[in-house]
Parts: C-alpha cells; sequence; structure tokens
C-alpha cells in the first residue's frame, strides 16, 4: 500500500501521508547532512586562513576569480600545498625554452605573454582547481585513519592548510628553473639565429671596415669620401671645422697613417666605441712631427652605414725625441707682441719649460707646464700644472683640467705690459679658457668657445668665433 497512516498529535484523526513523500523527505535530510559533513571536512582542509572565502566561492560554481593566484601564481601553489601543479608548470616552461632556443626565436615577448596567461589562468581556475586538490586529497587518505575521528581530523589537517615552507619551496624551485634556462641558453645551439657574439664579431669587422676605409681616403686626400663617414646632426659644430683642418693638412702635408691594435670597449647596434693606436708619419712637407697617437673613435649607425660621431684623442708619443723638444714650444711675433705656445705631446706625464718675459720688465720668467700621472681616469686629467717662477714676485701656480693633450698661449691681449694665459685642452677641445695676472696671481676671465686660432691685440679668433677686447 503506498499510502501510509499518521494521527494528529493534537486531535488525533487519521492522516493519509504518501511513502514516497517520506522517502523525499529522508533523502534531502541525509543530503544537507552529507554536504554539512563536506562543508565541515573541506574547513579542516583549508585551515583557519580563508574558511568562508573557498566555501563561499566553491557555493558559486566552477570558476570564481582569485587575485592571490592571479598575482603570485606559484608561490600560492606552494602556500597551499599544491606541489605537482608547480612542477607541470615549470616542466612545460622548460620545454618551450629549449623550442625557442633552438628555433632562434626572440625570447623576451614570448616569456611575458607566458607568464601573463599563466597568472590570468591560475587566477580565473584557481580556486576550482584547490578545490578539486582538496577532494583528491580527502579522497586519498588512508583507510586505517577513517575509524578513529581523531586520527583522521589531524590528517586532514595535515594534508591541507597553509604553509610558509610551501613558498621557500616553489622559490627554490623556480631558481633551479633559471638554473636550467640559463643552461640551456649557454650550451643549446640555434638553428636560425646568430649568437651575441658572433653578433659582435660581425659588428667588429664592419667598424675595422670603416677605419681603414677613412685611413685610405686621408692618404689619397680625398675630402669627399673622408667627410661622407663623419655622423652628420643638426647641432654639430664640428663638421666644417674638420673640414678647414683637413684642407690644411692637404696642403701643406703629404703624410702616410698606420693602425695597429684595435681595442672594441663597447659594442652596440646603436653605438661602438673603439680605441686604436695610428702612426702618422710625414711623407713630404716641413715642420711635421711624426707620431704614434691612441684614439678613442665613437661610431653610429647612419643611413645604415656607421659613420664617426667622436673622436677623442689620448695620448700622443713623438716618434723624433728631438723634433719634439724642438716643436713642443713656439715664440713668434704678432704686430707689435709676442706670442708664446707651449703645446703637450700627450695628455699625461708631460713637461715642458720655456724662458719668456710674462711682465715686459726686461727679465725672463721661468713657465713650467706639466701633466700629472694617468690615474683612475684614463679621459680625465684633473693634475695639469702651470707654474710661472718670477724673481721679483711670488711664484705662481695653476691647476686646471685636461681632456686631451692641452695648449697653453702666453700673449698680451690688452697690451698693458703683462700676458694672459689662454689654456686649451688640444683636439677637438670644447673651450679655451683665458686667465689674467694681478695681485692676486692668475685670475679666470672667461671661457672661448673652440679652439685658438688667432691672437692679436684686442682681439681673439677662435674656431667658434671673434673675441675683442677692449
Amino acid at each position: 500500500m503506498d499510502d501510509v497512516s499518521k494521527f494528529c498529535s493534537i486531535c488525533g484523526k487519521e492522516i493519509a501521508v504518501k511513502k514516497d513523500d517520506i522517502e523525499s523527505t529522508s533523502n534531502k535530510s541525509r543530503n544537507r547532512k552529507k554536504t554539512d559533513m563536506d562543508n565541515q571536512v573541506l574547513r579542516l582542509f583549508i585551515g583557519e586562513k580563508k574558511q568562508h572565502y573557498y566555501i563561499r566561492k566553491w557555493s558559486k560554481g566552477l570558476n570564481s576569480w582569485n587575485w592571490a593566484a592571479f598575482f603570485f601564481s606559484f608561490f600560492w601553489l606552494g602556500y597551499r600545498k599544491m606541489y605537482k601543479p608547480i612542477f607541470s608548470i615549470l616542466g612545460i616552461f622548460i620545454l618551450l625554452d629549449l623550442v625557442v632556443t633552438v628555433l632562434g626565436i626572440d625570447d623576451t615577448n614570448f616569456n611575458n605573454v607566458i607568464g601573463f596567461v599563466v597568472s590570468c589562468t591560475l587566477g580565473i581556475t584557481g580556486n576550482n582547481f584547490y578545490r578539486l586538490h582538496a577532494f583528491k586529497s580527502i579522497r586519498e587518505l588512508p583507510k586505517s585513519n577513517t575509524s578513529d575521528p581523531e586520527l583522521l581530523k589531524n590528517e586532514i589537517q595535515f594534508r591541507g592548510g597553509t604553509s610558509w615552507k610551501g613558498v621557500f619551496v616553489a622559490l627554490a624551485l623556480f631558481v633551479v628553473y633559471l638554473l636550467v634556462v640559463m643552461t640551456i641558453l649557454t650550451f643549446v645551439p640555434s638553428i636560425n639565429k646568430t649568437t651575441e657574439s658572433e653578433s659582435d664579431y660581425n659588428i667588429e669587422f664592419e667598424i675595422i671596415e670603416v677605419l681603414e676605409e677613412n685611413i685610405r681616403a686621408l692618404e689619397n686626400e680625398n675630402m669627399d669620401e673622408y667627410m661622407s663617414m663623419v655622423y652628420t646632426h643638426t647641432e654639430q659644430t664640428t663638421f666644417a671645422e674638420t673640414q678647414k683642418i683637413l684642407s690644411n693638412i692637404f696642403e701643406n702635408f703629404d703624410l702616410a697613417y698606420e693602425l695597429s691594435n684595435y681595442e672594441f670597449l663597447s659594442i652596440s647596434e646603436q653605438e661602438v666605441k673603439v680605441r686604436v693606436t695610428q702612426i702618422t708619419t710625414l711623407v713630404e712637407g716641413e715642420d711635421f712631427r711624426d707620431n704614434e697617437s691612441i684614439f678613442t673613435h665613437t661610431l653610429r649607425p647612419q643611413k645604415e652605414e656607421w659613420k664617426f660621431f667622436n673622436s677623442e684623442v689620448e695620448s700622443i708619443n713623438y716618434l723624433d725625441e728631438d723634433q719634439s723638444v724642438k716643436t713642443n714650444v713656439e715664440t713668434f711675433s704678432n704686430e707689435t707682441s709676442y706670442i708664446t705656445k707651449l703645446q703637450a705631446p700627450s695628455m699625461f706625464d708631460f713637461f715642458i719649460a720655456e724662458e719668456i718675459d710674462v711682465n715686459n720688465d726686461g727679465v725672463l720668467e721661468t713657465i713650467s707646464f706639466k701633466g700629472g700621472p694617468e690615474e683612475s681616469d684614463s679621459y680625465l686629467n684633473e693634475n695639469v700644472e702651470i707654474v710661472v717662477d718670477f724673481e721679483a714676485y711670488e711664484k705662481v701656480q695653476l691647476t686646471l683640467s685636461a681632456e686631451n693633450a692641452p695648449i697653453l698661449y702666453f700673449f698680451d691681449i690688452n697690451q698693458d705690459g703683462w700676458m694672459e694665459l689662454f689654456f686649451e685642452t688640444g683636439a677637438r677641445i670644447t673651450g679655451t679658457e683665458m686667465y689674467q695676472f694681478t695681485s692676486d696671481g692668475l685670475e679666470y676671465v672667461k671661457t672661448l668657445n673652440g679652439s685658438v686660432e688667432e691672437l692679436t691685440p684686442y682681439k681673439v679668433i677662435t674656431s667658434e668665433g671673434n673675441y675683442k677686447f677692449d
């Protein structure tokens, strides 16, 4: 019989109830009890932190967003004791890195995209992934532990919960992954892409060709070919100056050049710095000093060709010492005044001495021009000393800096009987500093743009302009 008789507890009247309804109510009650029990077990597995967060997220459906999984990825997996996914993801990463390296693909953007995809995937599926991990871990509990409730509780808490040790395990695995990737990049050859060393070698070869072509243009006195190798830009001021210097050299001298000792200081696709030794000897002409010079050239690409952006003279060693002593000091007349020029043979370790009448009193003063030794900075000498030794006055000393082999001029620009001092740093200088004698010694006056080309009373002509003095 499908109906079951039940009696009202108040009036005693018989009530007919269907058997299916009783079974349905009983099933619902059992399901609620089972759900409550499952949630209780899951809470034990999750641990004290974030219990309500995960139970609420899991009740809404399969996938829900987890910011911790998105931002911390591997470390979140380790924190929640999910180590197998870490091994799987890093294994896939290693395989992808191996393929990328062999194929010679630019992996910078590729790695960024893969990392972002992994973060997004864990952010979307992390909560559900953790739920599955919890169910699987609980199902895999040893059957012997299920008979003892306290033992079962301890086992669930041990397998679940959080672990800062797990974070460090994830970090250690990531470090191992990086070491494996470095090994792959070092020892696995690429089939499509030249290595960095090969690329640098190709650039070095191109630069050496440009340097040799530059020397051939000088020896052939081909102005157009030489200037075509000079970098041009809107703020450039040395292009016309270089043309002027070359015109003077081609007109007065026939020179031979030899390059050696190429030392590449830095190499990139945007700029190359190279130090070279250049020997320049006189073939025909007069008053030229054969020398061995060390240059630092900076080249940059322009119109798909390497061109000279800047050149600096590090040192000059004259091959004929007698000639060097003879030409380091020049004294010549200019209208009613005398100009004394002391030219240093190099940027460091030089000493020049000359006697001139600085104050027009008929007594010669001793001028010492000295360059300090090379120390930490090979591109700047901060110990260039100028000493003027008077008989009737106290000795005057001045310490300056030089970026190249410096030049020193003494000339009475304002015709008052006392010579002024003009100090420039040699080739490719930025300016000429002017000093005058006062009761306190040598006093700075101003800096003139460019190198000195002509000194006349009340006027200085430099490579950058004209300066007049009252």
